[in-house]
């Protein structure tokens, strides 16, 4: 049987993986904003593991919800269902939680708009760097040919 104290338990834990999520969108931001690629790249790639982990913590969710017979409650109603001597600390939990995502929406949304802004500039940096692949080869071909002559 699940206490209530689990539930506050995963409450903490999806907090820090959300401040964890704001931390890479921000990182990702900064990429975007140099132009980093790769840098961008490895953001993508810890999100993903990131959101694996809330995947996992929304099934676990669901069972100590349900075990606990509140299945369905809101966050913003999570404090009038809980056991009175622990009525603080879901409140605390609660806004804590409701305060780690707004604070990751705002990130993922810089970061999405600087990545949409730049974009172009990351498109093109790749294009250039396919070119001078191919010129670096024409250039050895070139080399090559008048070498033979």
């Amino acid at each position: 049987m699940a206490s209530w104290q689990d539930y506050l338990k995963l409450m903490r834990s999806l907090s820090k993986t959300l401040g964890d999520l704001t931390e890479v969108e921000h990182d990702k931001n900064a990429a975007a904003a140099r132009g980093d690629l790769r840098g961008v790249e490895e953001c993508m790639k810890r999100e993903q593991v990131l959101s694996l982990t809330l995947r996992g913590y929304d099934q676990k969710r669901d069972s100590l919800l349900r075990d606990l017979g509140i299945t369905g409650v809101r966050l913003s109603t999570l404090v009038d269902h809980s056991p009175e001597e622990l009525r603080l600390e879901t409140k605390a939990v609660a806004e804590e939680l409701r305060r780690q995502y707004a604070l990751f929406q705002t990130a993922s949304e810089v970061a999405r708009n600087t990545l949409e802004c730049n974009l172009r500039a990351i498109e093109r940096t790749q294009a250039v760097q396919a070119g001078d692949a191919v010129q670096a080869e024409e250039q050895r071909k070139n080399h090559q040919t008048d070498f033979r002559a």
